[in-house]
């Protein structure tokens, strides 16, 4: 038999060129066109639609079409002779026997394992024979590396040795079976083969084509840049010559014309943005660009999948769907991150954050009514900040009992019902990990609306396998390196995640996403690289066991250059067989310079050799347009509606209406106001309010200090302080900071009392709640309510008001000051009797002392007029403009919705 090859060009009509070659080989002079008895060796299915075409073409008409498919298709027949094993249940495999040998740490295990299956399958591909002992591997390794007697290596030797040697006695893994079934299948052939090459043929490849060459007539079709012809070819070849002996750039573009650089430069530019949402502007404009003219089959090669999926997303927004080829890691998907949420919960024992993030996701408790699943997660929130339980589930439900929050605790007992499934204190395989989560997602509630999404679907037929493949045969004891903690499987479960692609195939579009291996020999009428960066665009990282080039020597293997070389016959490739072509990439990224990938920077630079200037164009800075219906020329200032002006005002309200009548608009009146965070450990709001507490349970025993001793009013105040802080450090104990701080003042604050005293002033009340009603108008009234934190009366009946802070006296003497400032005049209105004297209470800093108001009764009635002029003005339509000081607006929640900064 014969072996007939063909170098053809892979550009725009590498294929109609192929089908010519392939009917003029199969089909006799003047016979019919029956191809049918011949197998067409395709590198990837995604040419066989064009193909087909081409050889109708060619043929003039209809034609029985020989059997095509890429290796892995035509040979799936022959694996059923051949055991394979699954490559989840190998990698577990090679993991019990390192986790026996106890050679690495835990930790370590999965990323070993790995490294070892690669490093495995490629000697298995290019036939690499097992090292006749471990002293014979680690010699290779010992002349890889240049080194000799190393303790590392000898290591190294030790540990491949053992584990190729086990996995050699088991059944055959994915790669040798395939290469049986190769020869099986070449041993079948009764008829003509075409093999159909993207890259010059590996070892393996070629050994392939040999065996079928002895049975049966051969025909290889290889593409070759030497063979292209026109200005671009021309270009290309003197840019990223095939031989590594080609003389310098500068001399391989002397003599490159004008005319040839403007035909090039017809086809071919490159680009260069400043940042990431630049490149993703400048890569989707391109693609309408190119749209409008008339183009239809347009590939975005994503290098930067970041930037392509900002272009991906700039392109829908203006109706264009984007086909992606690539896929997506399955973990980024809502799918996956709701079965993360779950997980979370569990690790964290109900982590306040974790469990709130669960309870908004949208693909749990299909089951429910939405608005009964909306109120019970409300309610979950509420009652973890009211309750102020950082995490425990089962505290959690203890506290909706207590507190008898019924829309809460169908949530929790699901939750708690959940994780009983899922048995997270007990271990098991990772299979019955694996049932348990879907057992447990199913007690959520959660496989409906997978079942009902197209990553549901993929991700519950990943899991049915994975369960299938890793389950231990019937009847053996499971080896106890094959059971796992909770912690142990999840780091293999958040692996194999991150490993998983799922593909979107229900989109059809003129334009695709794909990655520039997958552009090999097809032609499209426009493409642009995302990313041709250093970065990005660059052959794939080795494991660790493979980086080094001699050690790949040593055992057999290619070299990396090979990866390098056939990068730039792949960007060849595309500009050879595009109409037009972009190259495209982020200049800077955090202020920092990012360089082009070699290849491109290489082109780059031939092209200012021929020009005599830099021929890349600057991506413009996207614009942000306003909205034609907003008009960005004055700062907010909305009118109430008068049915929902508040009929309600506090002092620390009255506070924002007067730093900003915005804020108290987008707070009160549309109710806005973000919910307090939990904090989970003390913060100066906390640890005043608590002090709060603890002067109120004191004072309320000691009414007054005379006939006690310091040391027992000392002794009473580090009780109660204690009390108080008991649950608080119990919960963090670095929170005893704060109560080693409050401590340290408790004498000072006993001698300030004993000074009041004198001064003829007694305890009368604590968080004293406040609340009357105030007419500010005729037919109109306001509720003034507030709480008090401390009330003192003297021997005439006179009041003062005081307010703890947990503050220096200093900035509470300016603030007191401070006409704006209207906590203690708004007490003193509050109270509606006459007020002698109205304080803040300095209880943190040098100094234990008191910043007393000016006038208190002259300011509450100012206050007073304040309140009843604006309250009527909201209520008659005033307007409530965005007017807050530069102190107000650093840290105003609502500074996104005023648009005080935008305005010019």
């Amino acid at each position: 038999m014969t072996c007939t090859r063909h170098s053809i060009a892979p550009d725009a009509h590498f294929l109609p060129r192929c089908a010519a070659q392939i009917l003029a080989f199969l089909t006799p002079a003047g016979g019919p066109a029956d191809l049918s008895t011949a197998s067409l060796l395709l590198p990837n299915l995604k040419l066989a639609p064009a193909l087909n075409d081409a050889l109708r073409a060619v043929a003039g008409g209809p034609l029985l079409l020989p059997r095509i498919g890429t290796l892995s298709s035509l040979v799936e027949p022959w694996l059923t002779q051949h055991p394979v094993m699954p490559d989840a249940r190998r990698q577990l495999i090679l993991h019990s026997l390192l986790r026996r040998q106890n050679w690495l740490d835990e930790a370590m295990l999965w990323d070993v394992v790995a490294e070892l299956t690669q490093l495995f399958d490629t000697l298995t591909e290019y036939a690499v024979k097992l090292p006749a002992n471990e002293a014979e591997l680690l010699e290779k390794l010992e002349r890889g590396f240049e080194l000799k007697d190393s303790q590392p290596l000898n290591f190294e030797a030790r540990l491949v040795n053992t584990l190729w040697r086990a996995e050699a006695e088991g059944e055959h893994s994915c790669a040798a079976a395939r290469l049986l079934a190769a020869a099986s299948w070449v041993d079948s052939l009764t008829g003509p083969l075409i093999v159909m090459l993207e890259a010059p043929p590996s070892q393996p490849m070629q050994a392939l084509i040999e065996q079928a060459a002895a049975r049966v007539p051969v025909l290889v079709l290889e593409p070759t840049r030497a063979v292209a012809e026109g200005e671009l070819a021309e270009l290309l070849a003197r840019v990223w010559p095939a031989k590594s002996d080609a003389p310098p750039l500068r001399a391989r573009m002397e003599g490159f014309s004008a005319d040839q650089l403007k035909a090039a430069r017809e086809r071919l530019r490159l680009v260069e943005a400043e940042s990431l949402e630049d490149l993703g502007a400048a890569v989707a404009q391109q693609v309408i660009d190119w749209l409008i003219e008339g183009r239809r089959e347009i590939a975005m090669i994503a290098c930067d999948r970041l930037a392509a999926r900002r272009a991906r997303a700039l392109l829908e927004r203006e109706g264009v769907l984007v086909q992606d080829e690539t896929g997506w890691k399955l973990v980024t998907t809502r799918v996956a991150a709701v079965v993360d949420a779950w997980l979370e919960v569990i690790a964290s024992d109900a982590w306040h954050r974790a469990l709130i993030d669960l309870l908004r996701a949208p693909l749990i408790f299909a089951d429910l009514d939405p608005l009964t699943r909306g109120q019970g997660a409300d309610a979950v929130e509420r009652l973890i900040r009211e309750s102020s339980i950082a995490s425990g589930l089962d505290r959690l439900r203890a506290e909706a009992v207590e507190r008898q929050m019924s829309e809460a605790l169908p949530l929790l007992d699901r939750l708690i019902e959940a994780r009983a499934a899922l048995r997270p204190n007990a271990a098991g395989t990772l299979a019955d990990w694996l049932r348990r989560l879907h057992k447990s997602l199913d007690l959520l509630g959660a496989l409906p609306h997978f079942n009902e999404d197209q990553a549901g679907l993929h991700w519950l037929e990943w899991l049915e396998t994975r369960a299938a493949e890793l389950t231990e045969p019937a009847g053996d004891e499971v080896p106890r390196e094959r059971s796992f903690r909770f912690a142990a499987w999840r780091t293999w479960f958040n692996r194999q995640m991150d490993a998983e692609l799922y593909r979107d195939e229900s989109i059809a579009s003129p334009v695709i996403m794909t990655h520039l291996a997958a552009t090999r020999l097809r032609p499209f009428d426009a493409a642009i690289v995302i990313g041709a960066d250093a970065e990005h665009l660059a052959p794939p990282a080795a494991p660790g066991w493979l980086t080094h080039a001699g050690v790949r020597h040593e055992l057999g293997l290619p070299g990396l250059d090979l990866d390098r070389a056939q990068l730039r016959e792949d960007l060849a490739g595309l500009v050879l067989a595009s109409d037009a072509v972009v190259i495209a990439w982020q200049s800077l990224r955090r202020d920092e310079a990012l360089m082009p990938a070699a290849e491109v920077a290489v082109l780059e630079a031939a092209l200012r050799l021929a020009s005599g200037e830099s021929l890349v164009d600057k991506a413009a800075p996207r614009a942000c347009p306003a909205s034609p219906d907003v008009a960005l020329t004055a700062a907010a200032a909305p009118s109430a509606p008068t049915a929902r002006v508040p009929t309600r005002v506090s002092a620390s309200s009255l506070q924002t209406l007067i730093n900003c009548p915005y804020r108290y608009f987008a707070r009160y009146v549309l109710r806005l106001a973000e919910l307090d965070e939990l904090s989970e450990g003390m913060e100066k709001k906390d640890f005043g309010e608590l002090l709060h507490r603890i002067l109120r349970d004191f004072h309320a025993q000691h009414r007054t200090l005379a006939g006690h001793s310091d040391e027992a009013l000392l002794a009473a105040l580090e009780g109660f302080t204690e009390a108080a802080f008991a649950g608080v450090v119990a919960r963090n104990f670095q929170d005893h900071a704060w109560r080693l701080r409050w401590r340290g003042r408790l004498a000072d604050y006993i001698a300030w009392q004993r000074d009041r005293e004198k001064e003829g002033w007694r305890w009368q009340g604590g968080e004293v709640e406040e609340r009357r009603e105030h007419e500010i108008g005729p037919g109109r009234s306001l509720t003034l309510q507030g709480r008090i934190d401390r009330v003192d009366v003297n021997a005439v009946g006179q009041q003062a008001l005081l307010d703890y802070k947990s503050r220096a006296i200093k900035p509470l003497r300016d603030q007191v000051q401070d006409p704006d400032d209207v906590q203690l005049a708004f007490y003193a209105l509050l109270t509606g009797q006459c007020v002698a004297e109205a304080a803040y209470v300095a209880l943190d800093g040098d100094e234990l002392a008191a910043a007393p108001l000016a006038e208190p009764e002259e300011r509450a009635g100012s206050l007073q007029d304040l309140i009843d002029v604006s309250f009527n003005a909201m209520l008659d339509g005033a307007r409530m403009p965005a007017q807050g000081t530069a102190g107000a607006c650093q840290y105003c929640e609502m500074r996104g919705l005023c648009r005080k900064e935008w305005v010019a």
